[in-house]
């Protein structure tokens, strides 16, 4: 495992990172996040709950909507950008694979989604 921490971090920071630090800043994400989105002509609005935060945000497409979830919810917790760039790599948010089939159906005008974080990012460190 300290071969993925180390694959994922080198290179890409001048200080190395601490892997305490990364999983405390993991544990501060809340355990599951909420998300109505709906289709607005070319984007997909989603208004995300977050524990006790509400925020909205867009994406192009299913793929660039689930990475602005994620960059939502990592900003609203206020990890720091070091850290920030290793949690976005690896999607602690995805939803489910029948949520994900209806996010990337253009058929499908509006849903609710339920992520769970995933619990094996923070076994990378």
């Amino acid at each position: 495992m300290k071969n993925i921490w180390n694959n994922l971090t080198s290179g890409l920071f001048k200080q190395p990172l601490s892997q305490e630090a990364f999983e405390a800043y993991f544990h501060r994400l809340p355990g599951n996040v909420e998300v109505s989105w709906f289709r607005d002509g070319k984007f997909i609005i989603g208004n995300i709950k977050a524990g006790d935060n509400k925020f909205v945000t867009q994406g192009k497409d299913a793929e660039d909507f689930i990475d602005m979830v994620n960059d939502a919810v990592i900003t609203v917790f206020g990890i720091p950008k070091q850290y920030y760039n290793v949690i976005r790599q690896v999607h602690t948010y995805m939803p489910p694979k029948e949520q994900l089939e209806q996010l990337q159906n253009a058929g499908i005008k509006k849903a609710t989604i339920f992520l769970d974080k995933n619990k094996k990012v923070a076994q990378l460190a």
